[in-house]
């Protein structure tokens, strides 16, 4: 998490770098500043927080040029797919269920504590 120390100013423009699968409009929804809005530190690390709050990201940085602010995020990966080897006694449709059940799913993000969730309650069924 970094902010750039800087003076108040008010925002002419926000940009946004490093989105990969999150929308733009998501983003600008989560950040409590807009263009027009006095920007300071305190606005900074408010916006900071704000976006980590979301879980969609791994970091989050904020900088300025001139009356531009910068975000620049760092996405947490996403499960690409699920697949189960080895397989025979079990059913995969019913294995797929119990995962989505605790909330792990193809296009979800990546947390490890999920996985270790999942892992456990598919060693209980």
């Amino acid at each position: 998490m970094s902010a750039h120390a800087s003076d108040s100013f008010v925002i002419r423009d926000i940009r946004l770098e490093g989105l990969q699968r999150v929308e733009p409009g998501t983003v600008f929804a989560y950040l409590p500043i807009k263009q027009g809005d006095t920007f300071s530190d305190d606005k900074a690390s408010e916006a900071i927080r704000a976006l980590y709050a979301t879980g969609f990201f791994n970091d989050v940085k904020i900088t300025t040029e001139g009356n531009v602010v910068i975000v620049q995020v760092l996405e947490r990966p996403a499960i690409g797919t699920i697949d189960f080897a080895g397989i025979h006694e079990f059913d995969k449709d019913n294995l797929t269920k119990a995962l989505h059940a605790v909330g792990l799913s193809q296009g979800q993000y990546y947390d490890k504590a999920l996985v270790d969730k999942a892992e456990q309650e598919l060693k209980r069924q």
